[in-house]
């Protein structure tokens, strides 16, 4: 090849390097611009810039979804926005970030959010001290605990992976601060529940719950985004001391609604099956005036209870349970001890049995009979007696005998003298 081909290639290539060069695009460190995803891997995204490199998106600078599958979020000929963050890496890559432009677009719509007080839906992805933290338009939120809920939740874990509305209640771009909540939301939502259920319940009706809460004096049963009320009471036919003894958070119950107050807004439930209600036939099982035996469930100042089988407790007031006069119970019942017991009185309505071990005791054991005492007689009860006797025989009367009469007998001396 002679000399003057050489140079005009070389002038060729030199021209078509410095159209090339001029027909690529210029990038700098910190600027947006756009590309064309050409590739995708399980951990980054390829992108046509336009540039002699093309771009490159790590996983973590392309969503904050730790959970998210590249392949199934970008797919290739997409067009994305990305920030330049470096225009060489050292090995001749471009390095550029999605999720920095998301956020920059995101931060003022969370902005506008939380001054025109919008709802902006998110997802919870983690538990953190004090609350959770919730993606909301890619951008990490603090929820606090008392926000996630209009009523107070023990077991925070059960939100994670869910999804819902937030109002933004803070927000500090500069710190990238964003405090998010759904309190009222949720109580907004609550009651329009609220009033869809009282709608259709019925007292009698079966319904299926989960336990969410417990307390000392019941149960309180989620039932379809509403809370209803096991009493202690309802939630056996046996005594229950406290509902943490059979019930657990989390347990899915069926129960029977025994009341409905729409204008309180609360819900009654039992867990007791009608059915088996110890207390039907009770009058047969157990006839007043009977004697049965039962176990001393627990003593009162008033009295001690015994049960007489599951479900089914009387009372003996303290004034029958001994002969003698107590001041407390304990002096003669201790609770475990078994007892034979009266019936004296049964109430169906309030489910009362009245109990009386003293007259069980008496009629089990009854007291020896007493000799009967033989009466000494004195002298004096004879001659009443005797008197009596002849009092009431008819008394013959005498035959009627003439007087005598007076003869006249003249004065002595000595009468005349005293006169």
């Amino acid at each position: 090849m002679s000399e003057l081909s050489k140079n005009e290639n070389h002038n060729e290539a030199s021209e078509f390097s410095k159209m090339l060069e001029e027909s690529l695009v210029s990038l700098r460190n910190g600027a947006v611009v756009k590309g064309t995803i050409v590739r995708v891997t399980s951990t980054e995204v390829i992108v046509d810039l336009g540039y002699k490199s093309d771009g490159i998106i790590s996983k973590a600078e392309f969503t904050d979804d730790s959970a998210a599958v590249l392949t199934e979020i970008a797919k290739p000929g997409d067009i994305v926005e990305v920030f330049v963050i470096r225009v060489n890496d050292g090995d001749g890559n471009v390095i550029v970030s999605k999720k920095k432009v998301d956020n920059q677009l995101n931060y003022r719509t969370l902005e506008q959010a939380f001054n025109e007080k919008t709802a902006l839906p998110g997802k919870i992805t983690d538990l953190v001290k004090g609350g959770l933290i919730a993606n909301i338009l890619g951008c990490r939120a603090f929820v606090p605990a008392s926000q996630i809920s209009s009523r107070f939740e023990q077991d925070l874990e059960s939100f994670k992976g869910k999804e819902y509305n937030f109002n933004i209640i803070e927000f500090d771009r500069s710190k990238k601060r964003i405090v998010a909540g759904r309190k009222e939301l949720a109580a907004k939502e609550a009651d329009e529940r609220r009033l869809e259920i009282f709608g259709k319940i019925q007292v009698g009706q079966v319904v299926e719950g989960t336990v969410s809460r417990l307390v000392d004096f019941g149960a309180f049963v989620d039932i379809g985004g509403i809370d209803g009320l096991i009493h202690v009471s309802e939630v056996s036919w046996k005594r229950v001391r406290k509902p943490s003894d059979v019930l657990a958070i989390g347990d899915k119950i069926t129960a029977t609604v025994i009341q409905s107050d729409p204008e309180k807004g609360k819900i009654s439930l039992t867990l007791k099956d009608v059915a088996s209600n110890p207390w039907n036939g009770i009058l047969d099982k157990y006839p007043v005036g009977t004697i049965v035996d039962g176990t001393v469930a627990r003593l009162a100042k008033f009295g001690a209870f015994v049960t007489l089988e599951d479900g089914v407790d009387g009372l003996i007031h303290i004034s029958q349970i001994s002969d003698r006069r107590i001041a407390k119970p304990d002096e003669e019942l201790t609770p475990g001890q078994v007892v034979q017991v009266k019936v004296l009185d049964i109430d169906l309505e309030n489910n009362r049995i009245s109990l009386s071990k003293r007259e069980a005791d008496i009629l089990l054991n009854p007291p020896p009979a007493e000799p009967e005492e033989v009466k000494e007689e004195t002298a004096v009860e004879v001659v009443e007696e005797t008197a009596g006797e002849i009092a009431e025989e008819p008394i013959e009367k005498p035959k009627k005998v003439g007087r005598p009469k007076k003869v006249a007998e003249a004065e002595t001396p000595e009468q005349k003298d005293d006169e």
